[in-house]
Parts: structure tokens; C-alpha cells; sequence
């Protein structure tokens, strides 16, 4: 279904919907779990020094437990968790700490040993609201040697892509530079709403990326696995929802389509006069 070709007008942030309204039905298109880690166990050294064994116990729970890092050993606990393999061995692993209070997303490779890990918790309460965080570390499993961390990537910026994430929802990214890209609704719950985010890059494999942002006027953090290959991504946002006044978590897929993709900058107007994909200078 194509988003509808109704233009728009300003939405002042005083209208946008609240945040358990934008996750009805978003897991529309995420692919379906993986049970491919049940019975398996690693342990993970991060580049923080602490070392941390996660245990998938079954198809919904896994344990983990701290085994080095500073006073925090023998620390240990479990969650109900969700798997997908976003790509062959690749898996997104998503659990709440609820003694923490802290939404954890595992990126890990269990070919390469590679993972990298977001945390995304609240700051304090300030005047009835919350502001949602998230920490990232880089980490090898199984004492595989040092820790080999997913570089930042270059390779989305310019890229205009479209993604499906329901028949009714559709948003338009723009990647502008290293650390910024814009989103627009098309069509959905948030239709018309529109911003330019702080979000952070990493490449996995080819045509394989993480994709983090923080959003400025609502609370969210967002952690995606973007396969340009396959054309689909596999996500999670995490955020405080200051109208419920609770915590809002969503897993969400979608389906990609690149609409267009900018070349370099050159330095002069001819070198600029032309552009991949539907647009002109």
C-alpha cells in the first residue's frame, strides 16, 4: 500500500499522539523469532572491563551473570527476551532488566564472536517528566581475544529510504551527516509529524547497519537493525511516555525501499548537478 499523496500541514507538537498510540499494531511486519540461541550460553568481555555470561535457558527466558567488573561479580538475574536473526547468525536480542529499570538490545554475531550492546534507562524525575538514555559498549564472546568494536559508518548518509513499518504506517528517512538524520511520517498515526534527530551509525556487515537515534521532543530512544540487502529492518524504541506517565517499549519491523541517494559534495555546482534516484539540483 503507497502512502497517501495528501500534503501536510505544520503539526504543532501540542497535537502529537501519545506513544502507546504510535505502537498499535507495529509489530505488523517484524519478522518472525528465532529460537536458533535457545540452549546456548556466552560470555561476553566488554571494552569496559566488566565480562558478562548470557544464557538462553529456552525459547523466552535467558539468565545472565556478571563474572568480572569492579564490585558489581555475582551479580545475576533473568528476563523474558525476543530473538530475531537479522541476517545468517546475526541475532537482535531484546530483554527488560526490571530491577534496573533498563531495556537492553544485544546486536551479536556468533560467527565473528562480535556483539555490540544498548542500554537505555530513565534520568531522574524532574517535574513529572523523564528523560530516556542509552549507553553503548562493544564486546567479544567467548574469550575469542581482544574486543573488535562495530566501526561508525559513512555509508547511509545521502540515502533517502522509505520504510513500511504497517499498510497504514510509512516514514521517509533522510541520513544528512554522520550524526544527524531527518524522519517524516507519511501516513499513519503520525502523519505530517517531522524532526531532525541526533542518531548514531554502525556498520555490521555489508549493506548491514545499526541505527540508533534520539529523539528532541518525545523521550525516545531508538535501536534498529537496517538490512539493505534484504530490505527490512528490526527494531526496538524504549521511551518514558510523558502523557500515560509510563514507560513505553515496542519491537517493530518494516519494509525498506531506497528512493533515492545523494552523491558527495564536490565543491562545485557542476559536480553537484546530479544526483542518483529521483531527484535534481
Amino acid at each position: 500500500m503507497a502512502p497517501s499523496a495528501d500534503i501536510s500541514d505544520f503539526v504543532p507538537v501540542s497535537d502529537w499522539p501519545d506513544l502507546e498510540a504510535l505502537a498499535a499494531g507495529y509489530s505488523e511486519h517484524l519478522m518472525p523469532q528465532s529460537n536458533t540461541l535457545t540452549g546456548k550460553k556466552f560470555e561476553h568481555s566488554f571494552d569496559n572491563g566488566y565480562r558478562i555470561s548470557h544464557h538462553f535457558v529456552d525459547d523466552d527466558k535467558l539468565t545472565w551473570r556478571i563474572l568480572d567488573g569492579e564490585d558489581h561479580v555475582g551479580l545475576s538475574g533473568d528476563a523474558q527476551y525476543k530473538s530475531f536473526e537479522v541476517r545468517s547468525n546475526i541475532f537482535f536480542v531484546d530483554f527488560y532488566k526490571p530491577a534496573y529499570k533498563e531495556q537492553v538490545s544485544l546486536v551479536l554475531d556468533v560467527i565473528t564472536g562480535q556483539a555490540v550492546v544498548g542500554v537505555s534507562g530513565f534520568s531522574d524525575e524532574t517535574a513529572g517528566q523523564r528523560r530516556t538514555w542509552t549507553k553503548f559498549t562493544n564486546a567479544t564472546a567467548n574469550h575469542r581475544g581482544s574486543v573488535e568494536p562495530y566501526l561508525p559508518t559513512e555509508e547511509l548518509i545521502g540515502k533517502h529510504v522509505l520504510y513500511r513499518y504497517t499498510p497504514r504506517d510509512a516514514y521517509e528517512h533522510v541520513y544528512l551527516n554522520k550524526g544527524t538524520f531527518l524522519w517524516h511520517c507519511l501516513s499513519g498515526t503520525e502523519k505530517g509529524l517531522a524532526d531532525a534527530e541526533r542518531c548514531k551509525m554502525l556498520k555490521l556487515r555489508d549493506n548491514l547497519y545499526l541505527l540508533f537515534w534520539t529523539e528532541t521532543i518525545m523521550p525516545v530512544e531508538s535501536i534498529v537493525v537496517v538490512d539493505l540487502e534484504a530490505m527490512r529492518s528490526t527494531g526496538r524504541f524504549f521511551c518514558w511516555d510523558p502523557k500515560p506517565q509510563r514507560a513505553v517499549h515496542m519491537l517493530f519491523g518494516s519494509y525498506a525501499t531506497v528512493l533515492a541517494e545523494t552523491r558527495r559534495y564536490k565543491g562545485t555546482r557542476e559536480a553537484n548537478s546530479k544526483v542518483e534516484g529521483s531527484y535534481t539540483f
